[in-house]
């Protein structure tokens, strides 16, 4: 059985909250054309146009949940996607597993 797909805001594509990043993933688009879709209909509306797209994306913004699939320790930058660069880092990743390692003590010839 398929899991169910939730509604959630990208914790990895994302610029700003991660709202325009977790539609795109949700409907399988591209999310850098609907970013640019959006700052354009944004632009083009007659009715306070950049304060309605500004309230607009705040709004689903504070309505869609943050993805938990993906956990990462949680800071200030993370509510607007300037935290760790707008990715995801993974401390682990940099440190290297060694396999298979067995321990031999070491003895000098001074005694020590």
């Amino acid at each position: 059985m398929a899991a169910k797909k939730k509604l959630v805001r990208s914790r990895t594509n994302r610029l700003v909250g991660g709202v325009l990043g977790g539609i795109a993933d949700y409907f399988g688009w591209n999310a850098k054309l609907l970013r640019l879709i959006y700052v354009i209909m944004t632009i083009s509306i007659p009715f306070m146009h950049v304060v309605l797209g500004l309230l607009v994306y705040v709004i689903l913004m504070t309505f869609i949940p943050l993805d938990d699939a993906q956990p990462t320790g949680t800071s200030f930058g993370d509510l607007f996607g300037f935290g760790r660069g707008g990715q995801q880092t993974n401390p682990k990743a940099d440190r290297k597993v060694i396999h298979d390692v067995t321990e031999h003590d070491v003895h000098h010839k001074d005694g020590e």
